[in-house]
């Protein structure tokens, strides 16, 4: 098992050269079924809410419980509600101008998880598997492909890989973004390792982050400290890290939300696990539970390579059911805790 702090500095190193950052090269990577949406090699668009009888329902019926709960096969109606919600809510306008999401991946990260979608010599900053890119060329490139798109496109997503290795991409492509395409609303993914990086950055950061056309979501690997460690081969006490950097990223004044893989090893004690892991959410926020989805593992050609190697270095997935862990935390820990009004409302409208 490694230390994540330490490989996120050496990758550090990698990732910034000369104010430009190194994006992984997604065509042809076998991430996505068919590479349907890889818009270029460094860009694709995921349709973050494309579920049957969404795009025609009305407005009103969009923020209506109707998208909410488990449907019958046990997972998520809308599983990655967040980037559209918010940035409808946030900035009071329509839903149908924020389902398609522009997305590039920063190409280097400091886990290995078993279930990653992306394939490991894409998170390696190795700059045969990417490109440098500044940020006026990112927002350019997103206005270039926003205007030819048939479907509205206004949220920029930055994911990876782990941006906060380099938050620089964050404040600038933020910065530059308000100068291009004001009206534009940028999300952010996080797996939370990267805390002392991010404390460095901590003014420049804070400008950005409490603005309201910016969201980020915070992916704890894991519900206990033994998961954690399986899921991303990192040492065990780095597990708490996770939480002192989504306090972090909320007492900046962050829309913080949260994710978590429907993964938890052994199904004897999962509720055990799972409840665990809500009461440490708690701590830091009352209602941060309302704010995380259960993450579905896709089993994406990419991610059955991840799978396999993970297996071989003891790392294997776990064998507990997905739906198991869906219906344990959405029809009984959430109900224990919290109200039938708050388990009505999209994570957004959930104040922290």
């Amino acid at each position: 098992m490694f230390n994540p702090s330490q490989r996120a500095r050496m990758l550090r190193k990698k990732l910034i050269r000369d104010n430009k950052y190194l994006l992984a090269k997604i065509g042809g990577a076998g991430q996505d079924p068919g590479e349907r949406k890889v818009l270029t090699d460094y860009f694709r668009y995921k349709d973050y809410i494309d579920k049957p009888g969404w795009v025609k329902a009305s407005e009103k019926k969009k923020w209506s419980d109707k998208f909410l709960g488990l449907r019958k096969n046990g997972f998520k109606r809308t599983e990655f509600q967040n980037p559209t919600y918010s940035a409808a809510y946030n900035l009071k306008r329509s839903l149908a101008e924020f389902s398609k999401v522009f997305t590039m991946q920063v190409a280097g990260c400091n886990y290995s998880c078993n279930y990653c979608f992306v394939p490991r010599e894409l998170n390696s900053a190795d700059k045969r598997y990417g490109r440098f890119f500044s940020a006026k060329e990112i927002v350019e490139e997103f206005l270039r492909i926003k205007k030819d798109s048939k479907e509205a496109m206004n949220v920029i997503r930055i994911s990876g890989g782990e941006c906060m290795i380099i938050p620089e991409i964050v404040i600038d492509l933020y910065n530059e973004m308000m100068k291009k395409s004001e009206d534009s609303y940028l999300w952010i993914d996080t797996n939370l390792s990267a805390i002392e990086i991010m404390k460095e950055q901590k003014n420049e950061l804070e400008k950005v982050l409490s603005q309201k056309n910016v969201g980020i979501v915070g992916c704890f690997k894991g519900t206990v400290k033994e998961d954690f460690s399986l899921i991303t081969g990192a040492k065990e006490k780095f597990y708490k890290n996770q939480f002192e950097a989504a306090k972090f990223l909320i007492d900046l004044g962050a829309d913080f939300y949260a994710y978590v893989p429907a993964y938890v090893y052994d199904k004897k004690i999962a509720k055990e696990k799972l409840e665990s892991f809500l009461f440490e959410l708690r701590k830091i926020s009352k209602n941060l539970p309302l704010r995380l989805e259960i993450l579905k593992v896709e089993d994406f050609p990419a991610a059955k390579i991840n799978f396999e190697l993970s297996e071989k270095e003891g790392r294997a997935i776990s064998k507990t059911n997905q739906e198991y862990v869906f219906d344990l935390w959405y029809n009984k820990l959430l109900l224990k805790y919290y109200s039938e009004e708050a388990l009505k409302k999209f994570c957004c409208e959930i104040e922290l």
